[in-house]
């Protein structure tokens, strides 16, 4: 979808510049591949982004420096995130932005 084009836009233009970016990805959590190498809490763990070509379940894109999983208790049922996303987006589009 969207998101993984805008990941691999990304990662298309490595430079010092995006290191300032914040990409957040908003995945269901019931489709995400290896799932359980993501649970702990204020720890770092390792996550193979190179999934299974045959698993109908989805690796999270290394290019988003961000993510928030939405998680209804489905599994391998893409979809249930997109009203978290779309409030998530229009809330942000109604904040104000300060430059300097």
């Amino acid at each position: 979808g969207v998101s993984r084009h805008v990941g691999d836009a990304l990662k298309g233009r490595a430079s010092p510049h995006l290191r300032k970016i914040c990409a957040v990805g908003i995945p269901p959590w019931g489709i995400i591949e290896n799932q359980r190498d993501l649970i702990g809490k204020d720890v770092i763990r390792l996550y193979q982004t190179l999934g299974n070509p045959l698993s109908k379940l989805s690796t999270l894109n290394s290019m988003h420096s961000h993510f928030l999983m939405a998680d209804d208790g489905t599994i391998g049922k893409y979809g249930n995130e997109m009203m978290l996303r779309r409030n998530l987006e229009k809330h942000i589009s109604h904040q104000k932005i300060h430059t300097s």
